[in-house]
Parts: C-alpha cells; sequence; structure tokens
C-alpha cells in the first residue's frame, strides 16, 4: 500500500467521522422533535443504537472498497478526530445547510402536501353537498311516509267489503 493511499485513506475517515457526527446529530434532531407519546420518541434510544450500527458498518463498507478490508489503527482515531472537527469546527455549517434545506425544500413540498390535501377535502365536502342537496326533497318523503311502511297491511282479499262488491 503506497503512501498517499494510505493518506487517502486517512482522509476519508476523518471525512467520515464528521458525516457521523452530523448524521448522529441530525437523528438526535428529528427523533428529539416527535411528540413524546409517539413510538419513534419512546424507543429512540433502540433507534440511535439502530443508527451508530449501520454507520459502523458504513465505515467497514469504505474500509473494504478503499483498502481490500484491512484496518489500521489510526482508522477509529482518525473518524473520532472527524467526529471532534465536526463538532468544533464544522457544525454550525451544517446547521445552516440544514436549515436552508428545511426552509427551501421540505417547507414547501409540506405546504403542498397540506394544500392538494385541503383542496380534496373541500371538493369531497362540496360534492357530499350537492348530493345532500338533490337528495333533500326524497330524504323528506321517506321520513314522513316510512312509518307507513311499518304499519300492518290489510288484507284485501278477505276484506269482507272488498268480496261483497266484486260478486
Amino acid at each position: 500500500m503506497t503512501l498517499s493511499l494510505q493518506f487517502f485513506s486517512l482522509l476519508l475517515m476523518v471525512f467520515s467521522g464528521v458525516l457521523v457526527g452530523a448524521i448522529i446529530e441530525g437523528t438526535r434532531f428529528v427523533m428529539g422533535s416527535f411528540p413524546r407519546r409517539s413510538l419513534v420518541y419512546k424507543y429512540r434510544v433502540f433507534l440511535e443504537i439502530i443508527v451508530w450500527i449501520t454507520l459502523g458498518i458504513g465505515t467497514f463498507y469504505i474500509l473494504f472498497e478503499v483498502r481490500d478490508g484491512i484496518w489500521r489503527i489510526y482508522d477509529p482515531l482518525a473518524q473520532i478526530v472527524g467526529i471532534l472537527l465536526y463538532d468544533q469546527l464544522f457544525q454550525p455549517v451544517f446547521r445552516l445547510i440544514g436549515r436552508i434545506f428545511l426552509r427551501l425544500i421540505i417547507q414547501p413540498i409540506w405546504w403542498m402536501i397540506r394544500f392538494i390535501w385541503l383542496v380534496v377535502n373541500k371538493i369531497i365536502y362540496l360534492i357530499w353537498k350537492l348530493i345532500s342537496f338533490v337528495f333533500k326533497p326524497f330524504h323528506f318523503l321517506f321520513l314522513k311516509t316510512w312509518h307507513l311502511a311499518l304499519q300492518k297491511k290489510p288484507n284485501f282479499r278477505y276484506n269482507r267489503k272488498y268480496t261483497k262488491k266484486m260478486k
């Protein structure tokens, strides 16, 4: 392994440490923003452990791709240096990028989803009102004649008055 490849893998591990710090902080922010009654908030520690395991697997995948899985002692140290660099230098930059992403991408998409939902609900409400307006007279007749359907009907075949008139 050449010296330039070792230096490149060291920089890659530092960069992955910076990304690990950003992903963990983002995960904690997202999980903390859920309501306290939600399952995500209740199991946030378990979910964070899953994220840490996934990041560890991703780090070893990077090592596998760059150096055929050869692990050196400076790899975890470089990743810790990357996490500390994120904490001291890059955290304000990532937070600014996150706020810009939230304002320019996430909130307009969320606004459009809510707007479409509102329009669909209003259209369904309007259709329901039109149908109920059309059937209102029939509903009135139904309510007025419903009690007649429950009454016992006379049997005209055995009615004496009716049979006398037929003869």
